[in-house]
């Protein structure tokens, strides 16, 4: 006879879909207002969403549009265009679903390691804190969720048909991610090096788990790649996603070390100051203080889960080596979530002290989350039917420059400027980029790239930044903006500056 209980869900399994749940509705009403109208989007991932138009449009990332990721994120917001069209509310719900697979992973990898309700504590931390600035779905998160189930992978007892899976999730997290992929894969290939070390197993088994691990990642990350590379040629493809991110991504302060300079500088909340500080201080120095235990405790305990913190370790020292380069709040909550399953193993202790801390920052993390949903339910609103779909706005000066556009344009009309414009108004980019910058990360060949498509297809208007906040006569050697200034005064004119300091030109006439 069957047990009655045998089908009930178990408290490790109920807390992990709580906490998942819990997750994806803070993380949907701080990006929809109820029950579903989409908030203006104006994160990096509207980008992505706008390439994954293009893709629709039969244009291919590295031969027609210029793109330094691999494909995997274009390509899946193009999958959600063709099926649903080009609509405002797909990135904010993609990063719901995201943040709520993150907590689920977190979750039962929480469990691996620790018993009883601290395993929630990740997931919470999560849901407040680190998702309180981040919460934009690009190609970190995507990276971020695959590299976490391939470690959940390795914790169960190391195969090789599981080192083979992991390998595979690396690889697709590298069609994401392309840094990301490859120290995961670092990473773990030293775990299992250290693994195989410790269980004295032979060398030639351990050269097996690594080739393995390696074999399934680089089959998955060729197979992902190939067709562009066919497509725009092996060379271009190189320069996109090797040569141009060592060489010339790192030139804006923004993506370098100058950025968590400006992260602390930038006006903010002191809800946003708290969650940021939160965040910059967990990661790395919680990886520090585990190894520094980990290195005490070993061979003392016979009931220390070294094995198990070690992979989590690795993980997401990894993950940090992907992003340290330039290490925003953004790109630093993305690799956070080994640091908060480690951060509550640290607080997993039996004392009263250390229950306090735990209920403290529970309740913090939760009182945090519920409260930027219920801020963002509250405040008020502008709403405007974009081609993109009915649309919130929280900001009146970025209601003023919208409504604007939408009387003024038509889906379909070629425009060229602000990138948060292309996917609510479907506008064109005729040009093989989005932006110009006065350092190297705009090159001489994109500046006259997009003359050439200005030119031939007789753009009728450019909506750019305030000249105040991102000056393009900068007197440098690494300013290549200028011939696109010339150009600019010579076949447009200023003819209105909105409330938020973007301005519009409107092309002259032709004279007869």
């Amino acid at each position: 006879m069957q047990n009655p209980r045998s089908n009930a869900i178990g408290p490790a399994t109920a807390i992990t879909i709580l906490m998942a749940s819990f997750t994806f509705a803070a993380c949907y009403l701080r990006l929809f207002v109820f029950p579903h109208v989409p908030i203006l989007l104006l994160g990096d991932a509207i980008g992505f969403v706008n390439e994954g138009g293009r893709i629709v449009a039969r244009q291919l990332p590295y031969r027609d549009f210029f793109e330094m990721i691999p494909p995997g994120t274009p390509y899946t917001y193009a999958l959600l265009v063709r099926i649903f069209g080009l609509c405002n509310w797909i990135p904010l719900l993609v990063m719901a679903c995201l943040a709520a697979t993150t907590a689920l992973l977190m979750t039962l990898v929480s469990g691996r390691i620790m018993r009883g309700n601290v395993v929630a504590l990740p997931a919470m931390l999560f849901a407040g804190p680190i998702l309180f600035r981040s919460a934009d779905a690009t190609h970190h998160w995507f990276s971020t969720v695959l590299v976490l189930a391939a470690m959940l992978i390795l914790l169960g007892k190391i195969t090789i048909l599981r080192i083979a899976a992991a390998g595979a999730c690396c690889g697709l997290a590298a069609c994401f991610t392309q840094t990301k992929g490859a120290t995961a894969v670092a990473g773990f290939v030293i775990y299992l090096i250290w693994k195989s070390w410790r269980e004295h197993s032979s060398v030639r088994d351990a050269w097996l788990n690594c080739l393995t691990l390696c074999g399934g990642a680089l089959a998955i990350f060729a197979a992902g790649n190939m067709y562009f590379i066919a497509t725009a040629g092996l060379s271009r493809w190189f320069y996109c996603l090797v040569v141009y991110p060592l060489r010339y991504y790192p030139a804006p302060a923004l993506n370098n070390w100058r950025v968590v300079k400006y992260e602390f500088e930038a006006p903010q909340s002191t809800a946003s100051w708290v969650a940021s500080l939160f965040v910059y201080c967990t990661v790395p120095l919680v990886y520090v203080v585990v190894l520094f235990i980990m290195r005490r405790r070993w061979w003392k305990d016979r009931t220390f889960p070294g094995d198990q913190l070690l992979l989590i370790t690795v993980t997401g020292i990894a993950m940090f080596f992907a992003i340290a380069q330039s290490p925003s709040i953004k790109r630093l909550a993305t690799v956070s979530p080994p640091a908060m399953i480690l951060l509550a193993w640290l607080l997993d202790k039996p004392t009263r002290v250390f229950a306090v801390v735990k209920m403290t920052l529970a309740t913090a993390a939760a009182a945090l989350a519920v409260a930027a949903a219920v801020q963002n339910q509250a405040r008020p609103k502008t709403y405007l039917d974009l081609p993109a779909g009915r649309t919130a706005l929280v900001d009146s000066a970025v209601t003023e420059e919208y409504r604007w556009v939408l009387t003024h344009t038509h889906p379909a009309q070629f425009f060229w400027g602000m990138p948060p414009l292309y996917v609510p108004f479907h506008l064109q980019n005729p040009a093989a980029t989005e932006s110009v910058d006065t350092s190297e990360y705009t090159r001489p060949e994109d500046i006259a790239e997009v003359l050439r498509a200005l030119q031939q297809h007789q753009v009728p208007i450019i909506i750019l930044p305030s000249e105040r906040l991102y000056p393009l006569t900068v007197n440098s050697p690494s300013n290549h903006a200028m011939a696109f200034v010339r150009y600019l005064h010579a076949n447009y004119q200023l003819s209105r500056t909105f409330a938020n300091g973007d301005e519009l030109w409107e092309k002259v006439a032709a004279m007869p």
